[in-house]
């Protein structure tokens, strides 16, 4: 089942016609081939996990349908390489991994994102790590640390995360909250995982 499900959605990311078979289905996607699958074996297997997965996978491709299999095929080529395993294996996983479905919609933007070269693809890896390792409640919190701010709860599941770091007085001593030496800001990480992830403007 995993080998045909990888071939499945490799067909999926090299579709040249992804973008019209999906404005021909609509939002249901059931016709499109990986999803037949999917939804074949939850009925099968009664595996809530595959449930899960169909309906990431359907978010997934959805908010991919505006690029093309080139762009795509490069993504995968340059993961592939990075990772030095499968690529499409690899994202599957990824996508598998997930503890929300909303957290596709983050995941598609940040593969969009590298594709318009605005994040490297060293970049979109971590990212993916950090991704998987925050709870969505408390990424709906990462714009209030693009000021100095302290939460119980999100800051140190932020900071952990490593998309956090403390915040200090600047060269004129003018951010003032920053004398508190348990505020904490966005770094480099967590400014463009709110930036491409979010479509969030950060300033910077």
């Amino acid at each position: 089942m995993k080998e045909k499900l990888i071939a499945l959605f490799e067909n999926t990311i090299k579709d040249d016609n992804l973008h019209d078979v999906v404005a021909l289905v609509g939002d249901y996607l059931l016709d499109m081939p990986i999803i037949s699958e999917l939804n074949s074996w939850y009925k099968l297997t009664k595996n809530f996990q595959l449930h899960r997965l169909e309906k990431k996978m359907c978010k997934f491709i959805l908010n991919i349908e505006d690029t093309n299999s080139a762009e795509r095929e490069k993504f995968i080529t340059e993961y592939t390489d990075k990772n030095k395993e499968d690529g499409c294996e690899a994202l599957l996983n990824v996508l598998d991994r997930l503890d929300n479905v909303n957290k596709v919609d983050v995941l598609a933007n940040l593969i969009k994102a590298k594709i318009r070269g605005c994040i490297s693809i060293e970049n979109f890896i971590r990212l993916t790590i950090i991704l998987d390792r925050i709870p969505y409640s408390d990424l709906g919190d990462l714009s209030k640390y693009t000021e100095s701010c302290y939460e119980d709860g999100s800051t140190d599941v932020l900071l952990s995360a490593g998309v956090l770091t403390r915040a200090f007085l600047d060269a004129n001593g003018s951010n003032q909250d920053c004398l508190n030496l348990d505020k904490y800001r966005l770094n480099f990480l967590g400014k463009i995982l709110l930036k491409y992830g979010y479509d969030y403007n950060t300033g910077k």
